[in-house]
């Protein structure tokens, strides 16, 4: 009898845990078609909508481009959205966005996620007919626009670095020389426009304790960039040197010998930590001067 007792016991309780177990799972499938509904109803048929405005934005910008009276139209449009909505824009503003700002007369943030759209559309060749299934195939507005900010932001690091190796080049090409080559026969050395150094190939003779030049390579441009990168990537390393545990630290990650760093330092006549800085701190204010001044020249050109 007390065996069937708690046999009766123990079956009502798994059938109540199992219940439990069976609402929950049952409740979660349910919340599950919820949402799938409410990306089918709402979000995928918001986004639908979103790509055809955009469409004809693209269609709304190639009868402006093509209207003889372009001019006279976007002067009108800037004048309207002044006058009407407060919304300020600039004589070098591009039409895509003039366009996206006067249709949306939205946020900033709004208006510039969807001119860029367009402005890769357009890049590519995309035409207001296949504006539709590009922004598709790509995967939405906010995939096209995190991918162009990603290329900008490769571009902007190479400008950056062109930069750097133009200033690198000027400081090197201005710095006192820390010693003096010697040929056994007059020569006339291979010499670019786009080249600044010299590429010699140098072994150390230990007879005579100097270092022999035994090949002047051809002047290369690329070869003199590689130069120019790993100079750049020594003196960054080089500024962390009286740090022990970071330059450590930085040296294993690159796989360089701290002890050559610390050779290279005393050859390039870079006494310390403070010096390395102090040079990146001055290619780094010319980098700025220049990039400003070519932001500024492209504004006036715009304008």
């Amino acid at each position: 009898m007390l065996a069937a007792f708690f046999y009766k016991v123990c079956m009502k309780f798994t059938r109540t845990k199992v219940d439990i177990n069976h609402a929950i799972i049952t409740h979660a499938d349910l919340l599950a078609q919820r949402h799938e509904d409410y990306v089918s109803e709402f979000i995928t048929r918001a986004n639908n909508e979103l790509y055809c405005i955009l469409a004809e934005l693209l269609e709304l910008h190639e009868k402006l481009i093509a209207s003889p009276n372009k001019d006279k139209l976007i002067k009108q449009m800037r004048q309207l959205l002044k006058e009407k909505y407060g919304l300020k824009t600039q004589a070098n503003t591009k039409t895509t966005a003039l366009v996206v700002k006067y249709v949306t007369r939205a946020s900033r943030k709004t208006a510039h996620v969807y001119g860029r759209v367009l402005d890769v559309a357009i890049t590519n060749g995309i035409s207001s007919a296949g504006l539709i299934d590009y922004i598709k195939v790509n995967g939405g507005v906010d995939k096209i626009r995190a991918a162009e900010v990603s290329n900008e932001a490769q571009q902007q690091k190479k400008c950056v670095e062109s930069n750097l190796q133009k200033a690198l080049r000027s400081t090197l090409t201005s710095k006192q020389g820390i010693g003096n080559a010697l040929f056994a026969r007059s020569k006339t050395l291979p010499h670019a426009k786009d080249v600044s150094f010299t590429h010699m190939l140098c072994v150390y003779n230990h007879q005579t304790q100097k270092q022999e030049i035994i090949g002047i390579m051809y002047p290369s441009s690329s070869l003199e960039s590689l130069a120019m990168a790993e100079y750049l990537t020594m003196l960054d390393v080089a500024a962390i040197s009286d740090d022990n545990t970071l330059f450590y630290q930085r040296c294993k990650e690159r796989g360089l010998n701290m002890d050559l760093i610390y050779r290279w330092m005393a050859v390039n006549n870079i006494a310390n930590a403070a010096a390395a800085q102090q040079l990146i701190t001055s290619l780094s204010t010319s980098t700025k001067l220049a990039m400003t001044a070519s932001n500024e020249a492209t504004l006036k050109r715009a304008a």
